[in-house]
């Protein structure tokens, strides 16, 4: 992994784990994909970087002929937000297709008896608590809750409620938690 430093409070991460932000006809943008073209600088996914960068004296002056902010201040958290939500639905529908995920609690029972790796239990906001020691006691893993409920977890699945998902190891899973935890963070007041 290529590691970066965040330009607001100096700590190191992995290049993926930060936010990239990309001078573009002297604006500075925030570069979601990290597939625009040109200098970047990176912060991390926090309220206090991604507002810090803003007030960084190093943030625009790092680009030449570049003066402005493409994301008001004012709506960079939402901005996130928004972004993390799309990419969470994106990586849900993505490890459906390459079965990663699997949905349910008798499916994933009956897998993990069959000796199934699974690396994540996502539930629900509003899984019961039966469901959940049951579930975990059967696979294994300490499940993570989610921001969404039954409902909008199935809508995001194949639009059926569902308590429980579970992700096998791999690369998409890996993206799809990285995006939920963000979500969680912002409902958690964590952000």
């Amino acid at each position: 992994m290529t590691e970066r430093s965040c330009i607001v409070c100096g700590c190191r991460g992995e290049k993926e784990s930060l936010l990239r932000w990309v001078a573009a006809g002297g604006v500075l943008v925030p570069d979601w994909t990290q597939k625009l073209d040109g200098r970047s600088v990176y912060t991390h996914f926090s309220r206090k970087c991604l507002c810090g960068i803003y007030s960084a004296k190093k943030a625009l002056s790092s680009f030449e002929k570049c003066d402005t902010f493409g994301v008001p201040e004012d709506k960079i958290l939402d901005f996130v937000r928004t972004q993390a939500e799309k990419s969470a639905d994106y990586y849900i529908a993505l490890c459906r297709k390459s079965a990663v995920l699997l949905k349910g609690q008798n499916l994933i029972a009956e897998e993990a008896r069959k000796g199934t790796v699974l690396a994540v239990l996502v539930l629900a906001s509003d899984a019961s608590e039966k469901t959940v020691r049951e579930i975990e006691k059967k696979t294994g893993l300490k499940g993570i809750k989610t921001v969404f409920s039954k409902d909008e977890l199935g809508r995001k699945f194949d639009g059926r409620g569902v308590s429980v998902l579970a992700l096998k190891p791999s690369k998409q899973s890996e993206k799809l938690m990285f995006y939920m935890n963000l979500l969680n963070n912002f409902t958690s007041g964590e952000f």
